[in-house]
């Protein structure tokens, strides 16, 4: 105690009972009861980071190491040297025609019964951290666990439709392996960095409240990185926008021991991710490497191509199911709406809930029907969807009107507008032109009426979209941010129907629409951006229902524990 006040040593002995550095903090220093839990954190890290309370932890750890210590071999000796005591005193009373006393024998027997379950082997290392991953990780995952924790390969494939809970693992191993691995850093990668907070970095932070850690790392709301306070080992998160840029993640210390690609699908070839690990890995022995990805709907695209010739070389590829998951982490709205899609649209259901490649060739929509709409069959729609994207020159206005048919699971795209060099308010003249119509198509008398619904727009342009409303239509932001992929996920899954004739714009971008491919003539699960304003505008008058569907909030896809 040479040295330390009686609040720190107070902390050091809660410490010592195996409490987190803020309950430790908050009980040796009573006043700090009503900080906030950023205060005490920060007082609790930079009190174990002196050098005379880091000593002090040292040497009570030592002295409960030393005195709580008992090996096999002492318990035996023990047990055989109580063994022959008890059998000179049976011996001697025997001799002397006394009873045998049993008391005290019985006594240190039962003692000695009781101490044998927690004798540890002189050999053995033990972790401070423990965690029970069968009550965290779904069958599906219990097997490559297994194999991380033996070391058995450096790469590790997960795949599964939604639901798999594959993100979960992940995250759940990456910690882990923080845990057991004091010197070591993680980094996770995502293609895009815009995606990154959303996802990835909120699924980290369940895995570390999952395994009752939250008073044990740093998890700020500013940066892209997680700090494990006492010992200030880093989990980095990095976009590949430019992959070159990877070459610049160095941590302070010691390297990065486990590397996690989550969308790996949507990198841009094998050649790309070896590029990332051969940055990402520098400086250290080894190296635990993950990637989880929804298989792409082509069978083309080159991460299926690339697990299929791992399994050909024999090699794992391991797959997971919504159905393999605990129901209660899922929830009965999710089985619901996969229970629906696999009634309506099985080969949605196929690709979005078991991960099954769908689609033979490059094209981006492979679930569409080219047909006339009839007159008959629009004057019965009463779940309309309109949508625009804004351009002038060479990018062009683009609306399109849809019927929505959520028990078919069916789009019906009747109409389309558009042109370039079209201003705001003749713009919005079109629109409501398009928009007044009689109730009664079955009426020549009926009277027209102006429809005002709402046309969702783009809302990288909200000045057009003010313009459009000031000259009378319902124009709306769409709420586009980040959802691209999700929302032409949304559109593929769906049967949709397109009248090429009424809409001939549309139909033109989406038979032309192919997958990108790379210099090594690899499918990227990658959509190209151009030539698709029609098809843009029709993604933004889906875009809550694609929202709806893929769960995108914070946490996207994250289980409830």
């Amino acid at each position: 105690m040479e040295g330390l006040t009686q609040n720190q040593e107070l902390y050091c002995q809660a410490r010592l009972r195996g409490l987190t550095q803020r309950a430790a903090y908050r009980e040796a220093y009573p006043r700090s009861v009503k900080w906030k839990d950023k205060t005490v954190d920060s007082r609790a890290c930079e009190l174990e980071a002196s050098g005379k309370v880091s000593g002090r932890l040292a040497a009570l750890e030592a002295e409960a190491a030393r005195n709580a210590r008992i090996t096999r071999e002492g318990l035996l000796l023990r047990l055989d040297g109580l063994a022959e005591a008890s059998w000179e005193e049976i011996s001697k009373d025997r001799e002397e025609g006394r009873r045998i006393g049993q008391t005290a024998a019985s006594a240190l027997v039962s003692a000695t019964r009781e101490l044998l379950p927690y004798a540890i082997d002189e050999k053995a290392e033990r972790n401070r951290f423990t965690a029970d991953f069968g009550l965290l990780l779904s069958p599906d995952f219990l097997a490559p666990h297994r194999c991380i924790a033996q070391r058995t390969y450096v790469d590790y494939w997960g795949i599964g439709g939604r639901g798999s809970t594959k993100s979960s693992w992940a995250s759940l191993e990456v910690v882990n392996h923080i845990e057991r691995n004091p010197t070591e850093h993680a980094l996770v990668l995502m293609r895009y960095k815009a995606t990154i907070r959303e996802a990835v970095y909120a699924q980290i932070v369940w895995a570390i409240n999952a395994l009752g850690l939250e008073d044990e790392y740093d998890t700020p709301d500013t940066t892209f990185r997680i700090t494990k306070r006492s010992t200030g080992q880093l989990i980095m998160f990095r976009g590949c926008d430019n992959p070159n840029k990877i070459k610049s993640t160095t941590p302070p210390f010691g390297h990065i021991g486990i590397v996690w690609f989550e969308e790996a699908d949507m990198f841009r070839g094998m050649a790309e991710i070896r590029k990332v690990n051969q940055s990402a890995a520098r400086g250290g022995d080894g190296c635990v490497r993950l990637y989880t990805f929804n298989p792409p709907r082509s069978k083309r695209s080159w991460v299926n191509v690339e697990m299929q010739k791992r399994r050909d070389e024999g090699l794992p590829v391991f797959e997971s199911c919504y159905l393999n998951a605990p129901p209660e982490w899922l929830g009965e709205q999710f089985i619901a709406d996969a229970e629906h899609l696999k009634e309506t649209d099985p080969n949605a259901y196929a690709h979005e809930y078991l991960g099954d490649t769908v689609g033979d060739g490059t094209e981006v929509f492979d679930n569409v029907e080219f047909r006339e709409v009839t007159d008959e069959e629009i004057a019965a729609f009463d779940n309309p969807r309109w949508g625009q994207d804004f351009g002038w020159y060479p990018d062009p206005w683009a609306v399109t009107a849809s019927e929505w048919q959520p028990g078919k699971n069916t789009i019906i795209t009747f109409k389309e507008l558009g042109g370039n060099k079209v201003a705001p308010d003749e713009q919005a003249r079109q629109i409501v032109a398009a928009l007044t119509y009689a109730d009664d198509a079955q009426n020549p008398e009926a009277k027209p009426v102006y429809h005002h619904i709402p046309i969702m727009s783009d809302d990288a342009d909200p000045t057009t979209i003010a313009q459009q409303r000031d000259a009378g239509a319902n124009a709306r932001a769409a709420g586009k941010g980040n959802m691209r992929a999700n929302s032409y996920r949304f559109l593929q899954s769906c049967h949709w129907v397109i009248d090429p004739v009424r809409c001939p714009h549309l139909a033109r971008e989406v038979r032309e629409m192919q997958y990108e491919v790379n210099r090594d003539e690899e499918v990227l699960n990658v959509i190209p951006d151009g030539n698709d304003h029609w098809v843009d505008a029709t993604r933004y008058a889906f875009m809550h229902e694609a929202k709806s569907r893929y769960a995108y909030r914070k946490g996207r896809e994250t289980r409830e524990a």
